[in-house]
């Protein structure tokens, strides 16, 4: 387990291997060096309910939450959400816009956005989404450019928590997304670490996307050429260590053979 300890608005994170740690943060909280804990989690509802039975002093939980993954039950981010709020939990949100792939969704759903409203971001959809629901007290949102961040800034200054018929919008492209046949690869890169191989999986995965999400062929052929020789699709050599640290549980084997298929290489 990973406790992670808001130290003000400093975090600091133990890794907890013994079943002396956590008592080792409860003691840090009571003597006043740490204001509030909590841990990141990355399994099941059953896990997570059994977790805070054992540990009512946690106050709040860090758990991946988007529209995308919303009834997905491979990372039950709904049934996760529904465990923390059932034990009082405070929630902090991570990969509100899954690894970038909300900021830049099928076609399909661009459209629906911009025909509701124009100038939204695809990206604005994604934050509000989660940070309308109760109990959020932190949506943790990856930005890479100064544009990104008056982005954000524009609509989480004055908050205005999705409407109802924004909410419907937002079943609507849950639905475009669940008929999609995107690789649902967030690109978080727990998987290459200890691949040997050393294999760039999500980006393999992000070209072949090109392709299945958007029809881009020449875009995708043209990305996947860029990706070192030795360490493409057709290099895997079926260990599945990929498989094991995937926090989405994703077959990553089988789709690194779809992906050597699109490709040829």
């Amino acid at each position: 387990m990973l406790f992670q300890c808001l130290c003000g608005f400093k975090a600091v994170f133990y890794s907890t291997h013994s079943d002396d740690e956590p008592d080792f943060v409860k003691k840090r909280k009571e003597e006043g060096l740490i204001k509030h804990f909590g841990f990141s989690f990355h399994a099941g509802p059953q896990l997570l309910d059994r977790l805070l039975s054992e540990h009512p002093e946690v106050d709040f939980v860090q758990l991946q939450i988007n529209y995308a993954d919303w009834n997905d039950p491979n990372i039950s981010s709904r049934a996760n959400y529904e465990v923390a709020r059932k034990h009082g939990k405070s929630i902090v949100v991570m990969e509100p816009v899954k690894g970038g792939k909300l900021a830049n969704p099928p076609a399909a759903v661009k459209e629906l956005f911009q025909g509701y409203a124009p100038d939204m971001s695809p990206a604005s959809w994604a934050i509000r989404f989660v940070a309308s629901l109760d109990g959020i007290i932190t949506v943790l949102s990856g930005m890479s450019s100064v544009e990104q961040m008056e982005d954000n800034l524009s609509y989480m200054k004055n908050f205005q928590p999705l409407n109802e018929e924004e909410q419907k919008i937002i079943r609507q492209a849950q639905k475009i997304l669940g008929s999609s046949a995107e690789i649902p690869c967030t690109a978080c890169h727990y998987c290459t670490d200890g691949c040997p191989r050393q294999i760039q999986i999500p980006d393999i995965f992000a070209a072949a996307n090109l392709q299945i999400g958007n029809g881009q062929t020449a875009q995708a052929k043209e990305r996947y050429a860029g990706i070192s020789e030795g360490h493409r699709a057709t290099d895997c050599i079926g260990c599945k260590q990929c498989e094991r640290a995937c926090p989405q549980h994703l077959k990553i084997t089988d789709y690194l053979k779809q992906c050597s298929e699109i490709f040829g290489a």
